[in-house]
């Protein structure tokens, strides 16, 4: 297997992440991109770069024939699907593997077992692993009830080939099973063309906990410790850190034993998530496996010292991990916040137009992973995702207040974000104590949230940015600024997209 030449299969800021590494790795990267994608970040970083098709990812991302056949021309020899797309796809594993390409992510015998998610939870069961009691048989509606009443709600109703939370229904009672049934089956067949449903026995409010595996084809597996990702919306995490907090190292290692288990039980090969539910006694659950790197992989990088898509390219090629499990490290602490196109105003209703202006935030131990600048187009047609911002420090004290700072540094005109949802977050008492659940931000708690210790800076920068343009525009009067268009709308930006 050889990764000479990698064609990235995916899009903004995770196609960016990738072509950064490929850099330091000095491996020539080849972009994709759909029609509203032509000038892209990514498309701007990538040695070469072609045309995929129109926006609709059906019609450009995933037509998995265009990437093959431009792979094949530009002598690209690996396929790095990124997340999401066509990721976890075993089909599209399988063409690009028998067009003598590499796939930069586990095989398709191991996607089609981890997918199917009763097959998932038997191969958790066969391993030792706890499982929530379910109902997997494919029943009729009425027969399905019936064995709901047995089991005993709440349940949580979830499509047999979802993944990332979608579709997933939280029932109390058999009037809402009733009336989710044909919600949540309408919703599985169009995001994955299969209408089965399972019920599985639903943890109130349960934190969510992530262990970050590893595997090669020599046989050897390691976890890269846990994430917590309990920070969620409609089962979508918005925050993570890591190491999980109050998590002992027993649970640390029985967690990572059992997720090194499955992984090996299946013969996974490359870098992947298993995925747990913890209730309140710290009695842990396998929930499912993800098989690809995800978007909380950053704070595992900052505790670890180590860079997972390095990793991934190696094990695709073949060798061995760098490192043995004795050998992997634990420093410090650290807290990512996925900053999104939406508005918490509106219920997080998402947002799209172009950026008018862009500063993101920078500084000791900060990082900020994306894919736009200034002048670029949000799409409606894609996840409003903007960035992942990052920070580390010794303590999670220390690395909550580096993220708030930098939050206060983040500004973006033309389109509204959630960058003071996230500080009001950070100022939540709950969430300071580490008394976190997947059920934090089921009231909205932030709309009543005073906006912190930064407020006064935060709008003398906002107002001295207008300043700015405004003093630019009148040195230039024949020159319509690009900011010009956006100004009225910036004026009229709430509190949560103006800090």
């Amino acid at each position: 297997m050889t990764v000479t030449k990698l064609l990235i299969a995916n899009r903004g800021e995770i196609a960016c992440r990738i072509m950064r590494t490929c850099r330091e790795l000095e491996i020539p990267t080849v972009a994709v991109y759909s029609d509203s994608d032509r000038g892209s970040m990514h498309v701007r970083l990538a040695v070469s770069s072609f045309p995929i098709g129109p926006t609709p990812s059906r019609e450009s991302y995933l037509r998995v024939d265009k990437l093959i056949d431009i792979a094949l021309k530009t002598g690209a020899d690996a396929i790095h699907p990124g997340y999401g797309f066509l990721s976890e796809d075993p089909d599209a594993v399988r063409r690009i593997q028998e067009a003598g390409l590499t796939w930069v992510g586990p095989s398709a015998e191991v996607l089609e077992q981890m997918n199917a998610k009763i097959t998932a939870r038997e191969i958790a069961t066969r391993v030792g692993c706890p499982v929530l009691p379910g109902i997997h048989e494919t029943l009729g509606d009425e027969d399905l009830l019936t064995e709901a009443k047995k089991l005993g709600y709440p349940l949580m109703l979830k499509p047999v080939a979802g993944r990332d939370g979608k579709g997933m229904r939280l029932v109390k009672s058999p009037g809402e099973l009733r009336r989710a049934l044909p919600r949540v089956k309408g919703d599985a067949l169009f995001s994955f063309w299969d209408e089965r449903v399972y019920l599985e026995k639903a943890l109130i409010h349960p934190r969510h906990i992530d262990i970050q595996i590893a595997g090669d084809s020599h046989g050897n597996y390691v976890y890269l410790w846990e994430r917590e990702a309990s920070v969620q919306r409609r089962f979508q995490q918005l925050a993570d850190e890591a190491p999980a907090v109050f998590v002992t190292p027993a649970q640390r290692k029985a967690m990572g034993e059992a997720a090194v288990a499955i992984a090996r039980e299946v013969g996974y090969v490359g870098i992947g998530t298993v995925e747990f539910l913890m209730d309140a006694e710290g009695h842990f659950f396998f929930l499912e496996m993800t098989c690809r790197i995800q978007g909380g992989h950053a704070v595992t990088e900052w505790i670890t010292g180590q860079d997972l898509v390095r990793w991934q390219i190696l094990i695709a090629r073949g060798e061995r991990l760098p490192l043995a499990q004795e050998e992997i490290p634990m420093w410090g602490h650290a807290v990512e916040c996925r900053i999104n196109a939406e508005d918490p105003d509106r219920d997080f209703a998402p947002s799209s137009g172009r950026i008018v202006y862009l500063r993101t935030p920078n500084g000791h131990r900060v990082r900020d992973d994306n894919g736009i600048f200034p002048g670029w187009e949000l799409s409606p047609f894609y996840a409003p995702l903007l960035s992942k911002l990052s920070t580390w420090g010794p303590t999670r004290a220390e690395a909550l207040q580096r993220m708030h700072a930098a939050l206060s540094e983040y500004r973006v005109g033309g389109v509204r974000s959630n960058v003071a949802f996230h500080k009001a977050l950070l100022e939540h008492k709950p969430f300071l104590k580490g008394e976190l659940h997947t059920g934090m931000l089921d009231h909205p708690w932030w709309m009543q949230k005073k906006l912190g210790i930064n407020l006064k800076f935060a709008v003398a920068a906002a107002l001295f940015d207008e300043l700015e343009i405004e003093e630019r525009r009148a040195q230039q009067p024949n020159r319509q600024d690009d900011c010009e268009s956006g100004t009225d709308s910036w004026k009229s930006f709430g509190k949560f997209s103006r800090l």
